[in-house]
């Protein structure tokens, strides 16, 4: 409602100066140039006002806004008459020069804000990525987890056809025997070496002393690839059972998965058969 009486204000003015200008005698493009810049730049300083906070703008424009007004009436009155008429350039300037201060602060303060919200997100983004490793990563062995492993299984068997299936052998007896820390790093060495050997996108940590890998052909020797699986951890007793399974598309990732497992678990009982002595 304000805002109608201020345009009110504006017209009724303009009206004003138009009349006093048309009594002058002839008529003065100029002055009435001038006039039409003063209702416009008027009515949308009122327009433009309503909708800014910056008080200092707004009085700015205000400054700029009487400056155009005594310019109008330099045209029909003498400074003489009225003195204040010679300030009427110094208040346009003025006006303007404000109106760049404010401005240049409003946009410096908007920077800065601006540049705390990227930060933030930036902050946000981080923290999101770390969560979501490690919802999806094994904290001891940095290697994807069980989650990770289902959720990408068929993404991975469509490029790597062959799931290999490890498990620990012994590995809680040298657990118990050289303690909890020394068998950590045996997980860490086993899951370095998987990590070497099939890459890093391709190994997963199922739990405990598990692990699984997928491959895009089947290991052409069984044996050397658990030599090479134990190099390091060798030294503490602990052996590698493992197990292959072709991925085809008929079958579920926890039917392929079982596959995997039960050649695995074959893998150990020869192992055991050959271990045990004969009498």
């Amino acid at each position: 409602m304000k805002i109608k009486y201020f345009y009110s204000f504006i017209i009724v003015i303009t009206l004003c100066l138009s009349f006093l200008l048309l009594r002058k005698p002839g008529i003065d493009i100029d002055a009435f140039e001038e006039l039409f810049w003063f209702s416009c730049t008027s009515l949308l300083i009122g327009y433009g006002a309503q909708y800014v906070s910056n008080r200092f703008l707004v009085i700015a424009w205000g400054m700029y806004c009487v400056g155009l007004f005594l310019d109008v009436l330099d045209d029909i009155l003498s400074k003489d008459t009225l003195p204040l008429l010679v300030a009427d350039t110094s208040l346009k300037k003025i006006g303007l020069i404000l109106t760049c201060v404010v401005l240049y602060n409003v946009i410096h303060r908007e920077r800065k804000i601006i540049n705390k919200l990227n930060n933030e997100i930036s902050r946000r983004k981080k923290l999101e990525e770390k969560l979501s490793f490690e919802a999806n990563h094994d904290h001891l062995t940095q290697l994807g987890n069980r989650k990770s492993c289902f959720e990408n299984f068929v993404n991975l068997g469509s490029k790597y056809p062959f799931l290999l299936y490890f498990d620990l052998d012994n590995f809680k007896s040298a657990n118990d025997a050289h303690g909890h820390q020394t068998g950590d790093e045996v997980l860490i060495l086993i899951s370095n070496t998987l990590k070497s050997e099939f890459g890093n996108e391709n190994c997963f940590r199922l739990g405990g002393d598990e692990f699984v890998a997928f491959s895009k052909t089947p290991p052409d020797n069984i044996e050397a690839l658990r030599d090479k699986l134990i190099e390091h951890i060798f030294e503490f007793g602990v052996g590698v059972s493992i197990g292959v399974a072709q991925i085809t598309s008929k079958e579920s990732p926890d039917e392929i998965m079982h596959r995997a497992d039960s050649a695995m678990y074959s893998d150990k009982s020869h192992k055991i058969i050959r271990q045990t002595p004969r009498t």
